[in-house]
Parts: C-alpha cells; structure tokens; sequence
C-alpha cells in the first residue's frame, strides 16, 4: 500500500515529467499547461470483482470508504461485482443497497417463479410443479443452454437500474461505470460501455451452464470472470489515477485442495482469470481481498455475514482512505454525485416488439395495454411483462429502453417457445407411489391459440403397508 501523500506526488511528478519534454517544443504554452495540470484534481477508481454471494463483501468496503469521506470517481465491475458497482454508480448509498441484497428472496428470483397471479390458468401446474422444461418438435427433444434463463433476475435489474434507463453511454452515470463479459463465439474479453445497463449487467453475471448466454448484437456474452474477474486496467484507461480494489473472486488452491475431481477442474477452470488477475493487481495501490471459503458463493442469504466481513477486511485501511479524501480535497472539492433516484417515469414515443413469429404485434401490445405518450412507471411495466411471460408463450420476454435521436423508444423483447413443450415433474403420495409425471403442451396446433395438454404418470416404486 502505497502513503496517499506519495501516490499524489508520483501523480505530480510523472506530469511534470510529460510537460517538462513538451516544452522544448513549445516553452511558454506548454508551462502554462503545466501549471493548470498539476492542480488538476487526482481520480479514484474502484475496481470490484466476481465471486458470486462473496461479492457482496464489497458493500462492506463501500461503507468503510463512505465513512472515510471517499468516493470513486470511476467503477468497474464484473459478475457480482458489476451488480454492486452498477447500482452504486446511480447514487445508491450502501444502506440503501443493503436493504435491498437483504430483502431479495434469491431462490424465487433464480427459480423464474413469478406471482401465480400472472400466470394463465392452463400453465399454472407447469410453472410451478415442473422441474424441467425442453422445447420439442417433430424431430428432436432440444436441452436448454443453462438452467436458469434469467427471466425474474432481468426484471429485478431493470426496476432497479430504471433511472438510468435513459443513459445508453456508461461514462453519463452519475458515476462513470463500466463492467466486463466474454464473448463465447470468440472467447475474447468485452467491454460493456454502452447500450442498455440492465442487459450489460446480466452479460456480466452469465455464469456459463448456470445462467444461459446474453446475445447483444453479434455477441454472446457469459460472464466476464471466465477471462478478465478484476477489470485494473479498464479502471486506468477510464482516467483514474489511484486505483482500490476489492477481490473477492476465487483464489488458486493449494497441493491439499486438489485431491478431489471438482478441486483439479474448478482451479483448470479459473487458470487464465487468476493469470490475469496477477497482472491486473500490479495496477492497484490498494488491494483488499476477502478470504470466505466457508460461506458457499451460492450463499445470498448470509448478507449480513458478507457485508460485516468485507467491512472487516476494509477497516484497516480506513485512516489511509480519510487522508486520501482529504488531501485529494485539499487539491480540488470533488464534485457532488448527480441525484437520478428520483425518476419516476418515461414518456415513450414509440413502442417496438422483437422476435415474435407465432404470436402478433397484436396480441403482444393487448396484454401489454401501453400507448406511446402515457407515463409509464417500472412497476406498471415490470407487471405487464409478468403477464406476458405468465402466458407461457415465451422462453423470455424482457424489455429495454432506447434512446434513438431525440425519442424514447420501449423495446419488447421476445424468445418464443416452440409449439411443443415437454414438461417433467416428480409425484409422491404417501400411501401409494412416488412416480415421474411427464406433460405435453402443444400450441396452435389444431386452431390459431389452442392449447392441448396431455399429462402420464410414470410409477417409480409402490409402497404397501404390511401390518
């Protein structure tokens, strides 16, 4: 860890440096450059990395910098990482995003289960008694790219990311933010800038057969953590000079952790991102890493656990970040964070439904029961696009708004189901059997809009009571 007085006089001196060589050339220009250059205010930046659950430590060291009066001046972040530093870009403080982590109920939000009130009658035992669903067609029985598509976790990220839904350029948030995927086509790392914050996001957070890939535009995006888990770097080329880290990604396993199967292919899983990471941390003056092996990286109910101990881990460096602030205040008041919290709704001018063969523009915009030029508000929205997806005519249906010219445009975004959906589920009756239910659904198949629906049961085992 590098004195905050040091890391300013590096600053100084590298500038002094670059226009002491510039002056040959251009001599008094080129000092009175110099002498507006120097007073120029140092940028922190904040660098947050993936580890699933375990990146919400990083809220803890949020919190111990708040308290010391410092804030960044540029965010990066990657899978969870992204989703902490994406909402604190907006001005979410970090009680606020505390409240928020700890009123999630993950398992509903992994499990795509929306309010049973949303969904269509004929579709109610498949949304909640299935546990698995496969697109079928006259051919083949087709698997599913990951477990989880990520329905009800894009809905969360849009109603909480919807003040910024307006901000297509990253760098125009209150605070200039980025985070990181891999595209899976090229195995390459990407840099989400721009575009849709929600969507960016998800990208970020793909883990790859967990949560199924994101295509944007010619891309298809998994989480970024496969390649770059702690974007250093991409911070400095943003323009921050002072670089703090928060690592809370996974960290190579001894010669002991590696006597079992899943050990050797997890550490070959994550070669080239701890490769990487060596060399991103050379970047950071300050690294805080976070060793919670015991706390599973599926564990998002220990928020209080994880928060606590990423503001443990924090704490020491507490005194260096409050003579950080101070003496960067003493060169320039950083300027207060633009407040976006408050926007309430959008006013869109057009209205745009993508993706859809079987079902018309028609019958979308009926359900969805929104006109160009209403206000429209993200809880309106968010409930409209349930009754869309309760409708079980998609595999996904999200929106995004876009900033076209001077126009607000809602894009509806739709991945049909197939005709043909096959449903299993597994029955248990205490006096009889335990068996395997198997379920057809089939659309469109006799008229326009029906539905036909064929349930077996498959007996596993009987059980008899001898008395």
């Amino acid at each position: 860890m590098r004195s905050p007085y040091w890391l300013l006089i590096i600053h100084h001196l590298r500038i002094i440096l670059k226009n002491s060589l510039i002056t040959l050339f251009l001599f008094l220009p080129a000092l009175h450059a110099q002498s507006q250059e120097v007073h120029k205010r140092p940028s922190v930046g904040l660098v947050l990395s993936g580890g699933g659950a375990h990146g919400i430590a990083h809220l803890g060291v949020i919190k111990v910098m708040e308290e010391a009066g410092l804030r960044p001046d540029y965010i990066t972040g990657v899978s969870m990482g992204s989703i902490i530093g994406g909402m604190y870009s907006l001005g979410y403080t970090t009680d606020s995003l505390y409240n928020i982590l700890h009123g999630l109920d993950w398992e509903v939000i992994l499990s795509n289960k929306i309010p049973e009130n949303r969904v269509i009658f004929l579709e109610k035992d498949h949304f909640y008694n299935s546990i698995i669903s496969l697109p079928t067609s006259s051919k083949k029985v087709t698997l599913p790219s990951g477990l989880i598509n990520g329905q009800l976790l894009e809905n969360l990220l849009s109603y909480y990311l919807w003040p910024a839904a307006d901000i297509s350029d990253f760098s125009k948030l209150p605070i200039p933010f980025m985070c990181v995927g891999s595209d899976l086509i090229t195995y390459e790392k990407v840099d989400l800038k721009t575009g849709y914050l929600p969507l960016a996001i998800r990208a970020s957070t793909a883990i790859p057969s967990i949560f199924t890939p994101v295509k944007i535009d010619t891309l298809l995006l998994v989480d970024g953590g496969l390649i770059r888990n702690f974007a250093a770097s991409e911070a400095k080329e943003m323009g921050a000079d002072i670089l703090i880290g928060s690592y809370a990604g996974f960290q190579a396993y001894k010669e002991e952790d590696l006597q079992t199967v899943p050990g050797i292919i997890k550490q070959i899983a994550f070669y080239r991102s701890l490769e990487d990471f060596e060399e991103q941390k050379k970047l950071i003056d300050v690294l805080i890493t976070h060793k919670l092996r015991n706390i599973p990286k599926t564990g998002f109910e220990n928020v209080d656990t994880l928060v606590r101990k990423g503001y443990d881990a924090a704490l020491p460096y507490k005194p260096y970040f409050r003579k950080l602030a101070d003496s960067l205040n003493m060169i320039e008041k950083q300027k207060p964070v633009v407040n976006i919290l408050g926007k309430q709704s959008y006013k869109f001018n057009s209205i745009e439904i993508k993706g859809n063969n079987i079902y018309s523009d028609y019958q979308i915009r009926g359900i969805l029961d929104i006109n160009p030029g209403e206000e429209v508000n993200k809880n309106m929205l968010n409930e409209k696009i349930d009754l869309l997806y309760g409708k079980a005519w998609f595999e996904k249906v999200k929106y995004r708004i876009v900033p076209r010219n001077d126009s607000l445009i809602l894009i509806i975004d739709c991945e049909e189901k197939p005709k043909g959906m096959l449903y299993g589920s597994v029955h248990y009756d205490n006096y009889l059997r335990a068996g395997v239910i198997l379920g057809m659904s089939v659309k469109n198949l006799l008229t326009q809009r029906s539905v036909i629906n064929v349930n077996s049961l498959k007996d596993l085992c009987r059980v008899k009571n001898i008395l």
